[in-house]
């Protein structure tokens, strides 16, 4: 394996040890994930292929609180595969290649690293930390934003700072740093960060989640990146700003004392979107822009086991998602099954699988993907 083998060791030791050190007004956490993921390809050359991998993501970190008002946390992070593994530190200013959303396996990162001011019905933050706006449930995605899905490793940079009013409603406000190399925040092609007007990019949401009653969840965003959509493709060097609209909206029905029904639905759309030729689509015109997803969730069947189904559609002109690839459509089972307290074991079976036929394409990509893992927080 292409990593190091010391640096490894020394964030092994970090979780193993975390959970017995204690202070007064400092805090240790760790967090392990094992896996194993078989994948399936129909290639769009005709061509098929398949691959297995076993996978790990681990975290360590410390939280800081010296008075009610201010905390500190830093956490350090990295992800391996068995095969194919690239080595290194990414810095704490550096974004990720081809604004992806996660540093490549055998890398690790300082994945949060944030002060934080908690006063009145404010909470404010200022660094790297982790931010999701996900449509809640057993297998919860979003349109907008999302950091370290699955076995990835990924951030936000900036300030965010969020207002807490009485009626349940909480607004959220970031400003977010884009690296000309690449943002921290999964954005898709043909977004690019080349220009200065670009490097910062905006968030605004209204979050309404609740812990019981029948609405789970009614939230909507949205995000504003300038110059940053080369809308003719990135050789034109053409920019235009970029905006996009998300909305989700989710119940939860009782069936007895314990199990509950979780039904959501998320839609998206970007009013300004590249050319079907910058998205190297045949005709003529623009990409569509708009995405949607359903997700149905039956939570504890029996104690600590449940059941998810998700399908969702993205146009190849919405930009954003980490958990939906553009111009692709999306179906997944998901179970999951909480061990005991802080342990959870989960089986997933994914398929994705090209919406529109590219140009030069012998047929539309379909991969089939599963996989086993179990999680452990220290």
């Amino acid at each position: 394996m292409r990593y190091s083998l010391t640096v490894w060791v020394q964030l092994l030791w970090m979780v193993a040890t975390c959970s017995t050190v204690q202070a007064q007004s400092v805090d240790f956490s760790g967090y392990m994930r094992l896996g194993y993921m078989v994948f399936d390809r129909d290639e769009r050359n005709g061509s098929s292929s398949d691959d297995a991998q076993l996978r790990m993501r681990i975290r360590a970190g410390v939280l800081w609180t010296p008075n009610d008002t201010w905390s500190f946390k830093g956490r350090y992070a990295g992800r391996v595969h068995d095969s194919r593994n690239r080595s290194g530190f990414v810095g704490v200013f550096e974004g990720m290649d081809s604004g992806g959303p996660s540093i490549a396996p055998g890398q690790t990162a300082v994945d949060e690293f944030f002060a934080r001011a908690r006063y009145g019905k404010w909470d404010h933050r200022v660094g790297r930390f982790q931010t999701n706006s996900r449509l809640i449930g057993l297998a919860s995605k979003s349109f907008s934003r999302t950091n370290s899905t699955g076995w990835d490793v990924g951030w936000t940079d900036g300030i965010q700072s969020t207002y807490r009013a009485d009626h349940g409603v909480n607004y959220t406000a970031i400003i977010e740093r884009n690296d000309k190399n690449g943002p921290s925040n999964q954005r898709r092609s043909p977004l690019g960060f080349e220009k200065s007007a670009s490097r910062t990019g905006y968030y605004l949401s209204l979050d309404a989640a609740e812990t019981s009653g029948f609405w789970a969840q009614r939230s909507f965003d949205v995000t504003y990146i300038p110059s940053s959509l080369y809308y003719n493709g990135m050789a034109a060097g053409q920019q235009r700003d970029y905006l996009g609209f998300s909305g989700r909206l989710a119940t939860r029905i009782y069936l007895d004392k314990q199990m509950y029904l979780v039904s959501g639905v998320e839609l998206a759309w970007a009013p300004q979107t590249p050319t079907r030729s910058a998205a190297n689509m045949t005709g003529n015109g623009k990409t569509g822009g708009a995405a949607w997803q359903v997700s149905l969730n039956l939570m504890n069947i029996r104690p600590g086991h449940s059941l998810a189904v998700v399908y969702g559609e993205n146009e190849a002109g919405w930009l954003l998602s980490t958990d939906f690839v553009s111009n692709q459509l999306l179906a997944e089972i998901r179970y999951a099954w909480i061990t005991t307290p802080g342990q959870l074991l989960e089986a997933r079976v994914r398929e994705r699988k090209d919406l529109n036929l590219l140009r030069n394409a012998v047929s539309k990509r379909v991969e089939t993907d599963m996989y086993l893992r179990y999680t452990v927080n220290f």
